[in-house]
This record gives structure tokens, sequence and C-alpha cells, in this order.
């Protein structure tokens, strides 16, 4: 049985955080106390037990003009003594439509493996984002520089406001950012792979058309719709797609 998370199981779902991923529990306390919300993750129940659990944590994307809200799809986890039963697929499936009823058009996700990426390619989920071998700015010497947690995010946020395809994050999300950074003491940060998944084809073509002049037609091949959308690598399609602008999509600091 799948249902949302409720006061109920706040302790069940953060020690089954900490079983499968084995985070610290600062690092928990940044999660639980900044990003997660009920509504905003999905659990599976095996003998009145929640086994396995999906987060949902909302953010935007800047895409071709516009700012699209997404669900980041984060904590994907199963106990080990369930796994292999196919509970975090039909977390996924359900996840699809909870986004489909709140009208989110789009979900991404940052595999915590690459050797994962077969695994989300079954559910449409192609990738857009590259890592990259460059350090991102410093958030040490960010903070260090401005008086304020304000002034900080307004200088963090010019940094990546102006990118297309690249995601955003707002003045709670840099908060929790700086406080992981300060837990684990400044490390260098890098721009991630990762995965999107189109939910709403319709509404996310029509914004491509009204930036690009171009019109989509691509509708049976999902992965390949995603890969047009997103501008990912599109010199290394077949020669028809390459009229469609090249991009190169951002996603990085997800509390990784």
């Amino acid at each position: 049985m799948i249902r949302f998370a409720d006061e109920h199981t706040i302790a069940d779902v953060r020690h089954l955080w900490k079983t499968c991923f084995g985070d610290t529990d600062e690092f928990l306390d940044i999660v639980f106390g900044e990003q997660y919300k009920y509504e905003h993750t999905l659990l599976y129940f095996d003998g009145g037990e929640p086994v396995a659990a999906l987060h949902m944590f909302p953010y935007t994307l800047s895409f071709h003009g516009a700012d699209v809200p997404f669900y980041y799809l984060g904590g994907l986890g199963t106990m080990p003594e369930y796994r292999g039963r196919g509970y975090m697929g039909q977390l996924i499936h359900r996840s699809f439509e909870v986004m489909r009823e709140r009208a989110i058009p789009l979900s991404i996700l940052v595999p915590a493996e690459e050797s994962l990426m077969a695994y989300y390619n079954r559910f449409g989920f192609e990738q857009v984002f590259e890592k990259s071998d460059t350090p991102l700015p410093s958030i040490k010497e960010l903070i260090d520089r401005n008086e304020t947690s304000e002034k900080a995010y307004q200088e963090f946020d010019k940094v990546f406001n102006w990118q297309d395809v690249t995601v955003q994050k707002t003045f709670d999300n840099f908060l929790a950012i700086v406080r992981d950074a300060e837990t684990d003491g400044f490390p260098d940060k890098f721009n991630l792979n990762g995965m999107a998944k189109i939910i709403d084809a319709p509404y996310l073509k029509d914004l491509y058309r009204q930036s690009t002049g171009l019109a989509i037609h691509e509708d049976r091949d999902e992965r390949l719709l995603c890969r047009l959308l997103f501008g990912y690598k599109i010199d290394k399609l077949p020669k028809q797609y390459h009229l469609f602008p090249q991009q190169r999509p951002v996603i990085n600091l997800m509390l990784e």
C-alpha cells in the first residue's frame, strides 16, 4: 500500500533514510528540518510498516524564458530486506500521478551511481545534465565576503539565474546548502549528472515553441523528446534533429 507520510511516520522515515544511505545525523537534521514535508513524501507499507520511501522536493527550472516548477526526486530508498519486490517502481509511478494531479510538468533526479541510470531509463528518465570537473565558486568565500545571508544569496543567485535550463535555488534552499557545506567543511562542489522525465509534454513543448519558434512533433519517444527540449547533446543525435538549439543544462548543490 502506498500513502503519504504524516506526523506518525517521521521517525520511521528518518530511520529508513539513515539505513539506506548511511548519512550523518547532522545531515539528516538539515534534510528533515529544512526540506522534509509530509505531502511531498510517498511511503510504501508492507505489514503496516513503511519499508520504502520517495521524496518529492519542489524546485524550479529556468526553461526557455519561463520558471518551470518541478519535483526533484530524492531519498529513494527501500529497506534491505524488502528490495527486489518492485516497491520502488510503484512509488515512482505514483509520484508521476501526483505530479499530474498537482500540475507539475517535470521531474528531475540525480542518480546516486551512474549504474542506476539504466534503472531510471525504464521509467522514462533521460540524462540531460552532465557532471563537470571544474569546481563551483566557493560557498565559504561567498559567505565570508558578504555581511548577511541575504546579500550572499543575492550574489549566489546572480551566478545561476541568468542561465537557461538551470535548476534554481530559493533563499531557503541556499541556507540549507550553506548549513550542509559548513557541516562538511566546505568541500569542493561540482555540476552533477542528472536525469529528467517529462510529465506534461504539451505544456513544455509550447514553452519551447514560444521561445525558439520551433515545433517539436516527436511524441512517441519520450526520452528523445526530453533531449530535444533540454537541448542536451543535440550534435550526438541523427542529423534531422540538428536544427534544434544545443544547451548546457545545469544541476548542482542538491545536498548530495
